[in-house]
């Protein structure tokens, strides 16, 4: 067990203001909540905007809106390798997961694979995700679905802030979603949002949305308690210590369809104040730190030309297998947040078995056994950079 200094692999830090922020608001209650909501509709340009209390909760109610306008259809096609996240709102919308492979280069669909995917009348919604921030060809996706008369869910969970071509991540689907748990590009401790432009399915989401629960006062209390927590524990100086206690299950990936759907509780659109300064501000810094992983040997994930991203962790493929394994020992013994993150493909999910629909996907399978995230949050010294980049020079030796 390392004590010490310890990088987290992903971070979104908040401050002590933003919590204080979030504490008055549970005295004031919806107004909180809807000068969040005016102010992402103002930002993204959107007229629908819903806050959820996580993204998961986000795409599942997304999807039981896509089920009502289109009750014959009952699956969702989803990227092979993605966050299990995913498939578990799918399942916790009562619809099948049918997975597509991937391109390892970009983390994005196989585009070879996804027409035939699309095609038998069955899919009702395909998810174009932006993993790790990095953006996904979401115009390619929309083209393709149209034919077969698919709705495309934006994944943008994972890439708050990031742009393509001058738009924003979460304003290229049919409707999308965004994430404001502890390792997104903005926490606000937990939380989702969904944006779309289309009238009649903004109307569905409505009247979902006005059935599900709020949050309670305890739930608001638990939620600053859990922030005051998060604000001290996710500085390096003090991540060893979660980090050592095995029952928090922190960098366990889990695939659970059980979670809750609610709407978002006033103490996070309270610790929501000012998000669009520090997303601004997270990114550029989040960007400084690819920068110098560039600079290190690192090769850039290829984007999308005209791409502004967002990247919430720098993925890199490992194909030695006892390499990876070497240097996530070593990330571990010296506190420097590298990550295998998802273990599976989706098909691997031993829970979807016999469930899910999909050919072979052997390039998110290899993915998954290949790749390993480094960090880039503000929390990430050109020390620690340099430390990793030895990491990979010994691991090749």
């Amino acid at each position: 067990m390392r004590i010490g200094r310890t990088l987290p692999p992903a971070a979104a830090p908040f401050s002590l203001k933003e919590v204080l922020s979030g504490l008055a608001a549970l005295f004031t209650g919806e107004s909180a909540r809807e000068r969040f909501r005016a102010e992402l509709r103002e930002y993204y340009r959107v007229p629908h905007v819903f806050l959820l209390s996580s993204g998961k909760a986000a795409l599942a109610v997304i999807l039981q809106a896509l089920k009502e306008l289109a009750p014959e259809r009952d699956e969702v096609l989803v990227p092979a390798y993605t966050c299990y996240s995913v498939p578990a709102a799918v399942t916790r919308a009562g619809l099948r997961v049918r997975s597509c492979d991937i391109d390892p280069r970009t983390l994005d669909f196989d585009w070879g694979q996804v027409e035939e995917a699309l095609a038998g009348g069955e899919v009702l919604a395909a998810v174009s995700t932006h993993l790790f921030g990095l953006p996904a060809d979401v115009e390619r996706l929309k083209g393709l679905a149209a034919r077969h008369g698919v709705a495309v869910i934006e994944d943008a969970a994972q890439a708050m802030g990031g742009e393509l071509d001058g738009r924003k991540l979460g304003t290229l689907g049919d409707v999308a979603l965004f994430s404001l748990g502890r390792g997104k590009p903005l926490s606000t401790v937990s939380g989702g949002i969904i944006l779309t432009g289309n009238d009649k399915l903004g109307e569905a989401l409505s009247t979902l949305v006005k059935k599900l629960p709020g949050e309670g006062w305890s739930d608001g209390v638990l939620a600053f308690c859990y922030a005051l927590a998060l604000l001290i524990l996710l500085r390096p100086c003090f991540f060893w210590l979660p980090r050592a206690l095995s029952f928090l299950k922190l960098g366990e990936t889990v695939f659970d369809p059980s979670f809750d759907l609610k709407r978002l509780g006033s103490f996070q659109a309270g610790v929501a104040q000012g998000w669009q300064e520090r997303l601004v501000r997270l990114r550029e810094a989040r960007l400084d730190r690819a920068g110098l992983l560039e600079k290190a040997g690192f090769a850039v994930p290829p984007a999308l030309k005209g791409a502004r991203p967002n990247l919430i962790r720098f993925p890199v493929l490992v194909e030695d297998a006892v390499a990876r394994q070497r240097l996530l020992k070593e990330s571990e013994e010296q506190g420097l947040g590298l990550s295998a993150v998802y273990p599976e493909a989706v098909s691997g999910i031993a829970q979807l078995k016999g469930r899910a629909t999909g050919g072979p996907a052997p390039r998110a399978e290899q993915v998954a056994r290949s790749l390993v995230t480094l960090p880039v949050h503000p929390y990430v010294t050109k020390r620690d950079v340099e430390l990793i980049a030895g990491l990979f020079r010994d691991a090749s030796t």
